[in-house]
C-alpha cells in the first residue's frame, strides 16, 4: 500500500526541466509524491520539438499533468513561467480535479505586461547579461561557450512563448489556498501583491532571497514552507519573511 498522501506537480521556469527542483524535492516530506513537469524538447522529451505557441504549450502541460494524476489529492507549484501556466491551468479548469493548494513562485503581477516579455528580442550577449543578473547562470556555464549555447536554447525558446502571454480579465480566480514566494529584489516579481486579486481562497506571502532564482539558495526554506502547508503543520518555525 502506498504511503503517499498527496501529489505535487512542479512547473519549471523558462528553460527549466523536471530536474530543476532536485535540491528542493529531496527535502520534501516522503508522503508527497513529487512530479516535475517536463516540457517538450528537454531531458526525457529531448527528441520532441520545442513548442513555440503559448496555447499549445499550456495544453501540453495539462496533458502531462493529467496523464500522471492519480486518485490522490494534488497541489501545484509554478516557478516564474510555471506560475503563469499554473494560473491558467487551474482557472481554465484544464486539470483533472481541484488542487488542494497552489504555490506561486518568482512571478509578479499578471495583469500588466512584464519587461521580461521583451527579452527574446535581445542579442545573445544582452540576453546572457539579463539571465546572469536574475541569478540564472553560474560561472561554470558562462565559462563554457559550447555548453552555454546548448543551455540557452530552451531558455530562449520559452521566453518566446512567454512573450505571447496576455492576461485576459475573466473573473476567474484560483479557487484553493495559495502561497506566493518571491524576492522583493527581483524585477520580475514586481506587483506580487496583486495575486490577492487572483485568488479566492486564502493567500499568504513569503519573501525569500535576493534575486529571481532564489530557488538555488533557499530551497531548504521553500521545502519547509511547502511541507508546512501540505502537511497542515501550523508550527512556529521561521521559513522566511512571511507577510
Amino acid at each position: 500500500m502506498s504511503s503517499k498522501k498527496m501529489q505535487l506537480f512542479l512547473l519549471p521556469f523558462a528553460g527549466g526541466n523536471a530536474k530543476s527542483f532536485h535540491r528542493l524535492t529531496e527535502l520534501l516530506d516522503d508522503s508527497i509524491e513529487v512530479i516535475g513537469v517536463e516540457y517538450a524538447g528537454r531531458q526525457s522529451r529531448r527528441k520532441e520539438a520545442y513548442i513555440t505557441e503559448y496555447g499549445d504549450f499550456l495544453k501540453d502541460a495539462s496533458d502531462y499533468v493529467n496523464a500522471r494524476r492519480s486518485s490522490l489529492p494534488f497541489s501545484v507549484l509554478g516557478y516564474s513561467l510555471g506560475s503563469v501556466l499554473a494560473f491558467d491551468l487551474i482557472t481554465e479548469k484544464m486539470l483533472y480535479g481541484k488542487p488542494e493548494h497552489c504555490f506561486i513562485c518568482a512571478r509578479g503581477d499578471l495583469k500588466n505586461e512584464s519587461i521580461s516579455q521583451k527579452y527574446h528580442e535581445l542579442s545573445d550577449e544582452e540576453f546572457i547579461q539579463k539571465m546572469t543578473a536574475l541569478g540564472g547562470f553560474d560561472r561554470r556555464i558562462l565559462d563554457n561557450r559550447r555548453f552555454l549555447d546548448i543551455y540557452m536554447e530552451p531558455v530562449r525558446m520559452d521566453y518566446k512563448v512567454w512573450s505571447q502571454y496576455r492576461y485576459i480579465e475573466s473573473g476567474c480566480r484560483i479557487p484553493c489556498d495559495t502561497t506566493v514566494m518571491y524576492s522583493p529584489k527581483d524585477p520580475l516579481s514586481a506587483g506580487a501583491g496583486e495575486w490577492r486579486k487572483l485568488v479566492s481562497g486564502s493567500i499568504d506571502f513569503y519573501e525569500l532571497g535576493k534575486n529571481h532564482f532564489f530557488l538555488n539558495q533557499h530551497y531548504k526554506e521553500m521545502a519547509d514552507i511547502i511541507n508546512s502547508h501540505l502537511l497542515k503543520d501550523t508550527g512556529s518555525r521561521s521559513y522566511g519573511t512571511k507577510l
